[in-house]
């Protein structure tokens, strides 16, 4: 096999895979967010704390948000620094 023959087999999976991901990341992080408050009425009305499995979703959802805005950034950020042909300073 040749590296264009494994690079055309093994690009669609990666592809399939990282959609799989991506889509398990956000649904994740609707659902933390849509847990955490159904919990903050629930133990507001029965008047306990909050569970704290749905704090930690929350948390780990908001730092999986901030990661990929960084990300985001900082390819943004090397895509300028392409197009411009020259690096910042």
């Amino acid at each position: 096999m040749t590296v264009k023959n494994i690079f055309d087999v093994v690009s669609p999976m990666l592809q399939i895979v990282a959609t799989g991901v991506m889509t398990f990341m956000e649904l994740f992080t609707g659902l933390s967010i849509a847990l955490f408050i159904m919990d903050g009425f629930k133990a507001k009305k029965q008047g306990r704390k909050r569970k704290a499995v749905f704090t930690v979703m929350l948390i780990i959802s908001i730092i999986y948000n901030v990661l990929m805005f960084l990300l985001g950034i900082y390819a943004a950020s090397v895509f300028f620094m392409f197009m411009t042909g020259k690096a910042w300073r």
